[in-house]
């Protein structure tokens, strides 16, 4: 009924966890097939995962691919899935044992093709979760949770780490633009796509997936700067009115970046956690954040 897809790269002892976690969902496991399809890992990583993938109970196909990018990954994986829904995960979004069980529910309950599901991901509780990983996804960049009211989640929050669609709305509708290289805007350019095709996305937090990948500020710097390159994309692929601060005014942000010498706020980073008022270094996580989003953008705009 459901085919699990996870794009992967050099992730072998993150990807153990998620699919030991598909291992353990409170359905019948003959519902479920994953598709993985590894995005040119390193030959020692390929091998390991390969010998994981053969100890796994739940129906799984291994596919490889040359270094593409995620959504290549995941073109890729949904042209092979057997499933009519097809649920879209991270290598690192570690499903709660009734995470599948409620998108089929939700799939069952709202049979209509255009109907689509958003579960939540939030951090694994087995992780050493900094203040700074809790702005992350509170009010940062990754993710904004919770700002959702209600059901209705909208397809600017079309994000792949938790998101379950039928097939055939994805095949006919619009699939991920492969010019993305990496890992962000593709997801949601894709939900831009698809909402003219009338995409409903609804949401529900009980779909629950643990993210599995501690994040610091170094850690995410790379992240910052292939957003900012990716937001040119955004310019090209999205009408002006959908374009974030960054990509509708390169030219003011250049010059911020300049005036108020954001590179250097960015290098004091480490004494930010000493920050107790909140609001302080919510900003000041913003504006470091900002500079790296920046930097990659003039470098392809």
């Amino acid at each position: 009924k459901i085919s699990i897809i996870i794009p992967t790269f050099n992730r072998l002892d993150v990807i153990s966890k998620t699919l030991l976690a598909i291992d353990h969902q409170n359905i019948n496991l003959n519902q479920i097939e994953t598709i993985i399809v590894d995005d040119g890992s390193e030959k020692v990583q390929l091998n390991r995962l390969k010998h994981l993938v053969k100890n796994i109970k739940v129906k799984t196909r291994f596919y490889t691919q040359k270094h593409k990018g995620p959504a290549t990954a995941r073109n890729f994986g949904i042209k092979k899935a057997i499933g009519n829904i097809v649920l879209i995960i991270n290598d690192d979004t570690v499903p709660t044992p009734n995470l599948i069980k409620r998108h089929l529910l939700f799939h069952k309950r709202h049979p209509k093709i255009n109907h689509a599901l958003l579960g939540l991901v939030s951090w694994h509780p087995d992780l050493d979760i900094t203040p700074f990983m809790i702005w992350l996804e509170n009010g940062g960049p990754y993710f904004s949770y919770d700002k959702i009211r209600g059901k209705d989640a909208g397809w600017q929050r079309f994000w792949t780490c938790n998101i379950s669609l039928k097939k055939e709305f994805l095949i006919n509708k619009g699939m991920f633009d492969e010019s993305f290289p990496n890992a962000s805007w593709e997801d949601i350019e894709l939900g831009y796509r698809l909402s003219l095709s009338k995409l409903i996305l609804s949401y529900d937090r009980q779909a629950l997936g643990y993210h599995y990948h501690s994040t610091s500020f170094n850690s995410i710097r790379n992240k910052m700067l292939a957003n900012g390159r990716n937001l040119v994309l955004i310019r090209q692929k999205m009408p002006p009115k959908y374009w974030p601060p960054l990509a509708k005014y390169p030219k003011l942000f250049f010059a911020l970046d300049k005036i108020f010498f954001l590179r250097y706020l960015a290098g004091l980073f480490s004494f930010f956690p000493r920050i107790t008022n909140l609001s302080l270094f919510n900003s000041l996580n913003q504006l470091a954040l900002l500079h790296y989003r920046i930097v990659g953008f003039k470098s392809v705009y």
